[in-house]
C-alpha cells in the first residue's frame, strides 16, 4: 500500500511540475534573446538566396571560424554561415537546419566533437531555447529526451520563463546580430577586440576527453545517419569536417584521445556519410583562438577556411 500511495503521489506531483513547465512556455527569457536573434538574422539571409547554396551548420566554433566569403568566392556559390550555438545540441541544431536547406543546397557540419558524444541528455541552453522560443522542436525529440529536459529544467529557469519581460533585440555585446555580417560570419573576433578577460577565460580551459567519452553507441549517430539520409531524399549534399579546436598535447599523446581524432572520420565514412578533412588539420596554436578553445581569431579563421579550401580541392581530383 505504500509503495502504491508513493507511485500515485510521485505521478501527481511530476504532472503538476510538468504542468508548470508548459504553462510558461513560449515566453521569451532574456538569456535566449542573443540566439534567437542571430537565428532570425540568418533565417533570412538565407532564404533571401533563390539559388543553390552552401550552408554551413556547427556551433560556434563555425561561427567564429569560417569565412564564408572566401569560400563562396572558391566554391563560386552563395555561402550561409548557419552555426550559433554548440550549447543547443546536435538534435536542435539539424532540426534548425532542415527548415532552411532547399533541393540542390551543399550542407557542409564543422561539428563540435562533442555532438559525435550526445547521448539525450539536455543542456541548459537547449532548454532554455525551446522551453522559450521554439516548443514545436520538443516535439520532434524522442520521449526519453523529452522526459530529461522536463526533469532537469531548474527553478531559476521556471522563474526567468514566468519573470519574462519584453521581446527585445540584442545590440551591444560581443553575441548578437549587430555583430554577424551579411554571410552569417562572426564580426569583432580580431587581436584588437580581444580583452583581457577573453584572454583569461582561455587561459583558464583544459584539454578536453572526447575521446575517453567516445561510445559508439551514442543517440549522436542516430541523429546524423537520419540527417545524411534526409538530405539524400532531398537532393542536397551532406559533408561532414572537422570543426575548429585547440591544440593540446593530450590529443596526440593520450592513447584514447589520438584513436579517437584519427577514427571520427573513418567511423562516419563507414556509417555511409561524406567526410573530408582530418581532425589535427584543424587544431591550431593558441595564438590563434579567441576567448575559447573553439572560438578563431579573425587570422585564425582564414586560416582554417584555407584548409578548407584546399581539402574540398584535394578531395575533388
Amino acid at each position: 500500500m505504500f509503495f502504491i500511495k508513493f507511485f500515485i503521489t510521485f505521478i501527481i506531483l511530476f504532472i503538476f511540475w510538468i504542468s508548470i513547465i508548459f504553462f510558461q512556455s513560449a515566453n521569451p527569457t532574456k538569456s535566449s534573446q542573443w540566439i534567437y536573434d542571430v537565428y532570425n538574422k540568418k533565417t533570412n539571409i538565407a532564404n533571401n538566396i533563390q539559388k543553390e547554396k552552401v550552408v554551413i551548420v556547427a556551433g560556434s566554433n563555425a561561427l567564429f571560424g569560417i569565412n564564408s566569403k572566401m569560400l563562396s568566392d572558391a566554391f563560386n556559390k552563395p555561402v550561409v554561415n548557419y552555426s550559433v550555438n554548440a550549447g543547443l545540441l546536435l538534435p536542435y541544431i539539424l532540426y534548425k537546419a532542415k527548415k532552411i536547406l532547399k533541393k540542390g543546397d551543399i550542407v557542409i557540419l564543422p561539428l563540435e566533437y562533442s555532438m559525435y558524444n550526445y547521448n539525450g541528455l539536455a543542456s541548459t541552453q537547449m532548454i532554455d531555447y525551446i522551453f522559450s522560443r521554439d516548443f514545436d522542436a520538443f516535439y520532434t525529440l524522442s520521449f526519453l529526451e523529452q522526459f530529461y529536459m522536463i526533469w532537469n529544467v531548474s527553478f531559476k529557469r521556471l522563474y526567468d520563463g514566468y519573470n519574462f519581460s519584453e521581446d527585445k533585440k540584442i545590440t551591444t555585446g560581443l553575441y548578437g546580430p549587430h555583430n554577424i555580417n551579411e554571410f552569417g560570419d562572426q564580426l569583432q573576433n580580431s587581436l584588437k577586440y580581444k580583452s583581457k578577460a577573453f584572454t583569461n577565460q582561455l587561459d583558464n580551459y583544459k584539454a578536453k576527453t572526447y575521446g575517453r567519452e567516445y561510445n559508439e553507441k551514442a543517440l549522436s549517430w542516430i541523429y546524423l545517419k537520419e540527417f545524411n539520409s534526409w538530405c539524400k531524399e532531398n537532393d542536397i549534399r551532406c559533408i561532414f569536417i572537422p570543426g575548429a579546436f585547440m591544440k593540446y598535447e593530450s590529443y596526440f599523446t593520450d592513447e584514447k584521445e589520438r584513436w579517437f581524432y584519427e577514427n571520427i572520420s573513418k567511423i562516419a565514412i563507414k556509417k555511409g556519410m561524406e567526410f573530408i578533412g582530418e581532425p589535427y588539420d584543424y587544431m591550431f596554436k593558441k595564438e590563434l583562438y579567441f576567448n575559447s578553445i573553439y572560438h578563431l581569431t579573425s587570422k585564425g579563421r582564414d586560416k582554417m577556411t584555407q584548409q578548407i579550401i584546399s581539402d574540398f580541392q584535394s578531395f575533388s581530383k
